[in-house]
């Protein structure tokens, strides 16, 4: 009786251990989907405007903004984890564009945060 016992608890222990892997939050992964996901442009909470001198930029976990520079734009929905706070531009606009050396500073959400 005991190994009856023994036998259903492992196989219940491999099943839950099999549904439950895949609910583990994800790390980081080294790409573009670290900082975010693109979004449409007509989600943009604002437009920020890089002007030639501009070295950084500052957004909100959370938000979706558009990024304008020398007439091309693209927009991002910002959704870092939570320890990264800062990161280049260029991980994330259009190979394209314009942007090396901007930085980008993202700030805790309020909202999630309970400030």
């Amino acid at each position: 009786m005991l190994n009856t016992h023994r036998s259903a608890l492992a196989i219940l222990c491999a099943a839950l251990t099999t549904v439950a892997a895949p609910a583990l939050a994800a790390g980081p992964t080294g790409t573009a989907a670290d900082y975010g996901s693109s979004a449409p442009h007509a989600a943009a909470q604002r437009s920020i405007e890089l002007q030639p001198d501009t070295r950084h930029i500052n957004v909100t976990r959370g938000e979706t903004v558009t990024i304008v520079r020398a007439g091309q734009r693209f927009t991002w929905h910002v959704q870092t984890f939570n320890h990264q706070t800062t990161f280049a531009l260029a991980e994330i606009a259009p190979k394209d564009m314009p942007v090396d050396g901007v930085q980008v500073y993202v700030a805790a959400n309020p909202l999630y945060t309970g400030s």
